[in-house]
């Protein structure tokens, strides 16, 4: 048994284990519900969004490792072999694509590590 709530055109907008107010049982097996847990669960908003995010946070923490590096905080050579391959990889792609630098040089005053 799960439970379902609907919006107002009849569409599954959330899915319970649990009996939640606004939400009406159904089988395991309702078309509806195995629609919408296929749509969340595949490539859902949530699922695409925190892709997205995930891909800009990459780039992020690539360059606050270059910054951290030249500034002196950190030593690129401290970091895990593997870590190390996959930024220097990384940072060969992203050579090959200037624009996809989000911190350049005009960019360090900003953070103002001194």
């Amino acid at each position: 048994m799960m439970y379902i709530r609907r919006n107002e055109q009849g569409e599954v907008i959330a899915a319970s284990e649990e009996p939640l107010a606004g939400f009406v049982d159904v089988s395991s097996e309702d078309a509806d519900l195995q629609a919408f847990l296929t749509s969340i669960t595949i490539d859902g908003p949530a699922d695409s969004r925190l892709r997205e995010s995930d891909s800009a946070l990459i780039r992020v923490i690539e360059d606050l490792v270059d910054l951290l590096s030249t500034k002196g905080i950190i030593r690129f050579t401290d970091l895990p072999a593997e870590a190390q391959d996959k930024l220097m990889i990384r940072k060969s792609l992203r050579g090959q694509d200037e624009h996809l630098n989000l911190i350049d040089e005009a960019g360090d005053d900003v953070f103002n590590f001194d």
